[in-house]
């Protein structure tokens, strides 16, 4: 459980009875270190979701108050002040409340030592592992939600990645003994998590011949080196022909991606041949409230995260070009992604059709990146995320590209985008 400050004991006056003085020989009592144990307690994890659910709460009934329509065009600077004051307390309150949730990673990252120790012994493979930014703090769903994913990272690093022999690493110009770093990085509302190793890095002829004999790919298609990086997220996918104890199930990277997309992150490999290989997860610090873009389709309005916009623009229909594998696509940095456009992928009868009257965000999840097409902007907002009730999520809504919902300061309910489901379900 995570620990929160207790209040400091009220001194006793002057008068009452001296505390007695240590007896000879006894060691001194560290203040700082008997300071630092009362001042925690623990506290249920449950306990912090009711308190984030209740702040959550008072967050959107603020943003009610404050935004309510029937203030509009009313001269209240008294309120006007209030409000002020208010919002500023609801954010301390906020900021607070969450970091209460926040724990370091540090715990998750030390049980991978003995995982590396272990393979080592095992495989006969020297490794060591370097630890950086074990003080990153996460929240603590987020981090028991990615303790398995690292695991399995790190465990392909050395079974697939170290060289199983010194010998082959000297003649590659490279330190005999095999080297793993698992680091993590804030930057600002997420978490950038990497494991990178050293190793042979990525054959791409073999992971390509793999996905054709997988039917995974298709023959005679031209695939680019990070289309062939790609199988590797793909189910079932594995470039081990034994079942080992460690690999060669089938079980293997498409796991971790859906477990970090489920917490709202995202998965990227990157490799170059003989250099290595660098697993990349990006994770949201919180997953109860975000900062979100809002977006207008015809009457219904949506909420994009906004870690996933790459950019916001204009443009016409001369600038679209149909492709006729994957429909209309906008050339951006002298490459072509497709268009989604959020009235046709929900089947919503309002909003406009010509590109002209609408607005593009550019996206990217991972290694999806697209371009959203709606009818309007609306501004950006902090919202608190709510679940959808279960018996919605019984019919795979996520599938659909939606990952909650939240309400707005006049409201009104937004839906909340899952930007790598939308492009996955768009795909099929």
């Amino acid at each position: 459980p995570a620990p929160a400050e207790e209040a400091p004991a009220a001194e006793k006056p002057a008068e009452q009875q001296p505390a007695a003085a240590p007896a000879a020989g006894a060691p001194k009592q560290q203040p700082q270190a008997q300071h630092a144990k009362e001042s925690l307690i623990s506290v249920n994890l449950g306990k912090l979701d009711a308190l984030m659910a209740v702040v959550g709460e008072i967050v959107i009934t603020e943003s009610m108050v404050t935004a309510s329509p029937d203030l509009k065009g009313l001269k209240l600077d008294n309120f006007t002040s209030a409000s002020r004051q208010l919002r500023s307390l609801t954010d301390s309150l906020q900021d607070i409340s969450m970091s209460l949730r926040m724990v370091p990673v540090s715990a998750t990252f030390q049980k991978m030592k003995r995982i590396v120790r272990d393979m080592s012994k095992k495989l006969n493979r020297e490794t060591v592992l370097e630890l950086v930014g074990e003080s990153t703090e996460v929240d603590k769903t987020i981090v028991d939600s990615i303790s398995d994913p690292i695991m399995h990272i790190v465990r392909n690093s050395m079974d697939h990645g170290i060289e199983e022999h010194a010998e082959e690493r000297v003649a590659a110009g490279k330190d005999p003994v095999g080297k793993i770093v698992l680091s993590a990085r804030q930057t600002g509302g997420e978490v950038i998590i990497e494991v990178i190793d050293d190793g042979r890095g990525a054959d791409d002829d073999a992971i390509l011949n793999k996905a054709l004999r997988q039917g995974l790919a298709q023959p005679g298609v031209e695939y680019s080196h990070k289309d062939i990086l790609n199988f590797l997220l793909m189910p079932g996918f594995s470039t081990n022909t034994e079942v080992t104890e460690y690999s060669g199930r089938g079980v293997g990277m498409d796991v971790v991606k859906s477990n970090v997309e489920n917490v709202g992150g995202s998965v990227t490999i990157t490799s170059e041949k003989g250099k290595g290989m660098t697993t990349t997860l990006k994770i949201p610090l919180t997953m109860s409230i975000l900062d979100g873009m809002e977006v207008a389709v015809g009457e219904s309005i949506f909420t994009v995260p906004i870690n996933y916009i790459r950019q916001i623009f204009k443009f016409s229909e001369q600038d679209i070009v149909h492709d006729a594998v994957h429909g209309e696509m906008l050339k951006l940095s002298d490459n072509y992604y497709p268009v989604i456009r959020a009235k046709d992928f929900y089947h919503l009868e309002q909003g406009v059709d010509r590109f002209e009257d609408g607005i593009v965000l550019w996206v990217e999840s991972g290694e999806n990146s697209y371009c959203l097409f709606v009818d309007e902007l609306i501004g950006q907002q902090q919202v608190v995320v709510k679940p959808l009730p279960a018996y919605i999520n019984d019919y795979g809504i996520k599938s659909y590209g939606i990952a909650g919902c939240t309400i707005l300061g006049d409201g009104t309910i937004s839906i909340i985008l899952d930007v790598a489901s939308i492009y996955a379900a768009a795909q099929n």
